[in-house]
């Protein structure tokens, strides 16, 4: 069996680009995941300095590759392109090597 793959990408947005722009960017980039073969999980969070982290975990590597790929061409790939920094994109591909799951319950 295989082993589930995170994608890590890191990025800042381009000068001028609105938090409306990147949530309506952010939404687009949700849904054409949730229609790809292997997606598990995405969140994305930014650090104080404006980095934005992109976290996806998928089912495995041969997943996360095709959908580079697919990505890249589709429109939610070319708009999420278009509002990054591209000089500060950063990706990579990592394999889980362990995992644990919180219990936690709403107060």
């Amino acid at each position: 069996m295989q082993n589930p793959v995170i994608e890590m990408v890191s990025y800042k947005l381009k000068p001028g680009v609105s938090r409306q722009d990147l949530e309506v960017t952010q939404d687009q980039v949700n849904r054409f995941l949730q229609t790809l073969e292997g997606f598990m999980y995405r969140s994305v969070a930014e650090n104080e300095s404006g980095v934005l982290y992109d976290v996806v975990y998928w089912q495995d590597m041969a997943s996360a590759k095709a959908a580079d790929e697919a990505f890249m061409t589709h429109a939610a790939g070319k708009a999420l392109m278009a509002i990054a920094d591209e000089q500060s994109v950063s990706m990579s591909h990592m394999e889980v090597l362990s995992q644990a799951q919180g219990q936690c319950s709403a107060s």
